[in-house]
């Protein structure tokens, strides 16, 4: 009994979620799962215990058997007998049990699962005290007492186990980036990756097809609002296709509002994974970002959101220079203010705080000195000196961060020169290609 207890405990803390969920799915019995997932903890301390007592009692009842209660025992007699508990013990309750429930937990819990819920009936005056005694414990010593488990918790279990992957090397540092930020989707705001209404380039409404087409190359965008006076009145989205499709036909009597396509707003409180699904489910490239008050905050693209979980996406249209940053030498990094914090940590391998009154790298400076600073005021920050190199009476274009120990970053950016050298001049954009080739043939 003690043995099967033991298999039980240890299929209860190795079984995998989903291999239960294919095993209950395989015996038409699915609502076993949700039975077993609500109540393990339960079953757990209920086969804990059966394990400890009948393991005890078989012990005693041994000993009692072999010798008599006044007849004394040799050392070697004790010893032998120690040594011959020990190894039944060890195979019959530790590695039998052990290697059983790493091999067949889901199916040995979905078959004993009537058993184990007859002993947690039976011992649930043990399991009452036992919680009891737990959460006294707990606020005793000021903790948070246990709850049930949470969309929350198993997130973090989740991100333990991908930590414990990064650290033991199963795990590739970039790939597990990536998941940290899969599952922080849930509770990140779009603040976090949208543009804001102060860099959204837009084109007015009363503008010619032929100078839209010259903003849109400019502008080396796809898709760009047209608004009419404000960036509040968005007219719509005019994409690069339907302006191709008119370049080269006789357009006189259509105008740019005729080809925009309609705008697609999400509140400032939405967060990122709402917005994915919403996106996915209307096939759209690009959304409005609207206040609780219907101004426009700014603007989200997919690519934003993707470059949220996987990184900054580069194609071969991009040039290598990392935009908004200039390598002055070794210790020295001028940067663009609008730099996002997390952007500025994956950059410089720093830990610069996050806030949810600032995203980037003006806004942390701001905070910090709690003023719009002047050009040239500077503050030191974990031995690095951040420096206001442009700015106006509104806001910081420029800051300069120098460290007096060697950007890590400054080395791999002289490595990829090196191997990039000769590689010839940056391609032009998509876009621009496309309307300058769309213009040639319509010559």
């Amino acid at each position: 009994m003690s043995a099967f207890y033991a298999t039980v405990s240890d299929s209860l803390r190795n079984f995998f979620r989903s291999r239960l969920a294919f095993v209950c799915r395989q015996k038409n019995n699915e609502p076993r799962f949700g039975i077993i997932l609500k109540d393990d903890e339960q079953a757990l301390q209920a086969s804990d215990f059966v394990r400890t007592t009948t393991l005890t009692l078989a012990i005693v009842l041994a000993g009692y058997g072999r010798h008599s209660p006044i007849e004394a025992l040799s050392a070697f007699e004790l010893v032998g007998d120690l040594l011959i508990a020990t190894v039944l013990c060890w195979i019959f309750i530790g590695l039998i049990p052990w290697t059983l429930s790493h091999v067949l937990a889901e199916q040995l819990l979905f078959y004993t699962w009537p058993a184990i819920d007859l002993t947690m009936r039976i011992c649930s005056p043990v399991t009452f005290f036992s919680n009891a005694v737990d959460k006294f414990f707990h606020r005793l010593f000021g903790l948070k007492e246990p709850t049930p488990e949470s969309v929350e918790t198993f997130t973090e279990e989740i991100q333990s186990v991908v930590d414990e992957g990064e650290r033991e090397g199963v795990l590739e540092s970039k790939a597990g980036k990536m998941l940290h930020r899969m599952m922080e989707l849930r509770q990140e705001d779009i603040r976090a990756v949208m543009t804001p209404r102060t860099d959204i380039i837009s084109i007015q409404v009363d503008k010619t097809l032929e100078e839209a087409r010259l903003e849109l190359l400019e502008a080396g965008h796809s898709r760009i609002p047209v608004v009419n006076g404000s960036a509040d009145q968005i007219v719509g989205i005019l994409y690069a296709r339907d302006l191709l499709e008119q370049i080269g036909n006789d357009h006189a009597n259509v105008s740019l509002g005729d080809i925009v396509r309609e705008a697609f707003y999400v509140p400032e409180t939405s967060t990122i994974e709402a917005l994915l699904n919403q996106m996915k489910q209307k096939r759209l490239h690009l959304a409005i970002v609207l206040d609780e008050y219907g101004g426009v905050t700014g603007l989200v693209t997919l690519e934003d959101i993707l470059e949220e979980i996987v990184g900054d996406i580069a194609d071969e249209f991009d040039e290598d220079e990392e935009e908004g940053v200039e390598w002055i030498d070794e210790h020295t990094v001028a940067v663009d203010a609008r730099l996002r914090i997390d952007e500025m940590n994956d950059l410089l391998e720093i830990e610069l705080p996050d806030s949810n009154s600032y995203d980037t790298l003006g806004g942390f400076v701001f905070s910090t000195l709690e003023r719009i600073p002047k050009e040239g005021e500077y503050f030191e920050w974990n031995q690095i000196r951040i420096q206001v190199l442009e700015a106006s009476e509104r806001k910081i274009s420029k800051i300069q961060l120098y460290n007096p120990v060697p950007w890590p970053r400054y080395s791999e950016r002289l490595i990829g020169d090196e191997n990039n050298s000769g590689s010839g001049a940056p391609n032009l954009r998509i876009v621009q290609g496309a309307l300058n080739q769309s213009e040639e043939q319509a010559g």
